[in-house]
């Protein structure tokens, strides 16, 4: 009997939701109608909620898109956002500076309790290098004494004294040998007289480039000429540049080991041709001829 009941209370609703009523419009002074409109309950409950969600999407646009959104609460001014923008652009600047600071802090203990060779030289600013400052023509006592000394032998050439110059001075400089920074062949060796200062070794896209010596990161950064450079600075006042990168995947001082993965090979920037990695060897702010400390493969 209760379902029953429950079954006639169900269509008892229906019949109610869809039993239509005629709304009339009459002229009040004549009772003339004028306007009629047929409807159920069922009618009305859709229409009202198509009109109420309208509704609510007319606003919610409105406030979206217009001034008017900086009124609501949390949301604030043009000229709050903008400040707020600016405060965390120069909170981002901070940190980075404060991140390079420790990780130079943290070279220097480890070069305090000797993980590090006492002549390892740390910037203290960690600046880029900038090439125009280095002096290629300035000489030692001892560069100039030797090139006198070649200079009265007269079975060379003023270029083989020179050449014969720089190979004396660099190993002298640095007597270790250097890890290769990649496998391939050397395609363009060095050549001070042409401004060419280091080698160029050719190699397949994305070939691992190899920190030749432990050091500190001190440049790591993009350059229109050179593409992705990264550069190394070692012990005994000794940089290595790795130039034309595809990835650069170490940052400003960052502490590298012989032979970590610090860059992928690539063909960026203007003076590139091909997949290379454009190699530099620099001591005391003079190049040096890297194939006197790495044994690689040249092209005949």
């Amino acid at each position: 009997m209760a379902k029953d009941k429950n079954i006639r209370n169900k269509k008892t609703l229906l019949k109610k939701l869809r039993h239509k009523y005629r709304l009339i419009i009459l002229n009040e002074d004549t009772f003339e109608q004028k306007a009629s409109l047929r409807l159920s309950r069922m009618n009305l409950y859709v229409l009202g909620s198509v009109f109420f969600i309208f509704v609510v999407m007319i606003v919610t646009a409105v406030i979206a898109f217009t001034p008017l959104k900086y009124y609501m609460p949390g949301v604030g001014s043009v000229d709050v956002r903008t400040q707020l923008i600016e405060v965390e652009m120069l909170t981002d600047s901070i940190q980075r500076q404060l991140d390079i600071r420790n990780l130079w802090l943290e070279n220097f203990q480890m070069a305090l309790s000797g993980e590090l060779d006492s002549t390892f030289f740390i910037s203290d600013s960690l600046r880029p290098l900038n090439l125009e400052e280095v002096n290629i023509d300035k000489r030692s006592r001892e560069e100039l004494a030797f090139q006198e000394k070649m200079k009265e032998d007269p079975n060379l050439t003023s270029v083989q004294h020179e050449v014969a110059a720089v190979a004396v001075l660099e190993k002298s400089f640095y007597p270790l040998t250097f890890e290769a920074p990649t496998d391939g062949i050397v395609i363009s060796e060095f050549n001070v007289k042409e401004g060419h200062y280091g080698i160029d070794i050719a190699g397949k896209e994305d070939e691992n480039i190899r920190a030749v010596e432990s050091g500190v990161i001190i440049i790591s950064e993009w350059n229109p000429e050179t593409g992705y450079v990264i550069a190394i600075q070692h012990k005994n006042n000794t940089i290595s540049f790795y130039k034309h990168n595809s990835l650069l995947l170490k940052k400003v001082g960052s502490f590298v080991k012989r032979g970590d993965v610090v860059a992928l090979m690539g063909n960026s920037g203007e003076l590139s041709s091909g997949p290379h990695l454009h190699f530099e060897l620099w001591q005391n702010g003079k190049p040096m001829n890297p194939l006197n400390f790495i044994a690689l493969e040249k092209l005949n």
